[in-house]
């Protein structure tokens, strides 16, 4: 339920004639989560805003107020301010407390959107996140296969949506490589919809929503922030004629050529919002399944170069066929 104001006494338009602690309860009733009612989620994120200009008005050097700043700032995708208010939510911390402090890890995602590698570094590292590499040089990790929600809505008052090329795409579900941690290298081919290409890196935030399963593991879903490189590569499509051994062969194929491949029609699934937020295992969502033999391809490469593995795979053993091929993204 969201706080109604009735009195002046609490008017949101007389924040200083509060007491710190009026404030305090007052900023403390205000939801953080999106409703329905997009102009009841603005008037929060503006009066969340002034609240907390007020509150550090009073009170300049409070790590906390200053983190909810930045974090606010993260979700407008504002970065210069999300990282100077980061650093001085961090540098208003004792040293020895920094260490899974939500400022520190806000200041290493901001840091990384603007690519300033040496904060970024010193922010994972007061986090209590090892990382190699020393300064200015890029922050270069293997931090293993994760998956990650694309064009995730938002979720928070003042959050903007994921832009693409200028449009929000639709959301899916992909699995990415963590190169560090807050960015993410996508490994599958993403369907044209989404708006992402194989090899999108993407900004991640912190908190997962759901998980996914890879072999016997349980891993968590992170949210899309912001595309952070864009891919060189083109999003292709044909329709095969293959079992699911040849299907398999395919793939490799286009892996050992420095392509990518990706069987859309038995390897995705529709979900729920229960499951796709939660465990796919909760509800039955079966996947699709190829008719005679007949699947679509996701691909990912140059026109030119996907078409002469799928002409040598077609021509390697019998049975197979390949259609035309369809250039779905640029």
């Amino acid at each position: 339920m969201h706080a109604v104001w009735t009195s002046r006494r609490r008017d949101p338009d007389h924040l200083e004639a509060l007491s710190l602690r009026q404030l305090g309860r007052w900023y403390r009733r205000v939801p953080v989560e999106i409703g329905a009612d997009a102009g009841s989620d603005r008037a929060r994120a503006e009066l969340l805003d002034r609240i907390q200009d007020e509150w550090l008005r009073r009170l300049p050097g409070d790590p906390g107020m200053l983190n909810d700043r930045a974090m606010h700032a993260k979700w407008r995708r504002d970065w210069p301010t999300a990282q100077a208010l980061g650093e001085l939510a961090l540098a208003a911390l004792p040293t020895d407390q920094r260490e899974g402090e939500p400022a520190a890890w806000n200041l290493g995602i901001a840091a990384t959107a603007r690519r300033d590698w040496a904060v970024a570094r010193r922010a994972w590292q007061a986090f209590g996140i090892p990382v190699s590499g020393e300064g200015d040089a890029p922050v270069d990790e293997d931090l293993g296969p994760a998956p990650v929600r694309l064009n995730p809505p938002p979720r928070f008052v003042g959050q903007q949506e994921v832009l693409v090329d200028g449009r929000a795409g639709e959301p899916e579900v992909v699995w990415g490589r963590r190169l560090d941690p807050t960015r993410i290298q996508l490994v599958s081919v993403p369907l044209p919809a989404s708006g992402h290409r194989y090899g999108d890196v993407m900004l991640h935030d912190g908190d997962v929503q759901g998980t996914r399963r890879f072999g016997d593991q349980e891993i968590g879903v992170f949210n899309e922030i912001e595309l952070w490189e864009r891919s060189p590569r083109p999003t292709l499509s044909a329709v095969v004629t293959a079992g699911d051994a040849d299907s398999a062969q395919l793939e490799a194929d286009l892996e050992a050529a420095g392509l990518a491949g990706e069987d859309w029609t038995t390897n995705m699934r529709v979900l729920c919002a229960a499951c796709s937020n939660g465990s796919p295992g909760a509800h039955d969502h079966p996947g699709g399944a190829a008719v005679d033999g007949q699947r679509t391809f996701g691909l990912s490469g140059h026109p030119d170069d996907v078409a002469a593995v799928l002409r040598a795979w077609v021509a390697a053993a019998p049975g197979r066929a390949a259609g035309e091929l369809t250039v779905e993204l640029e």
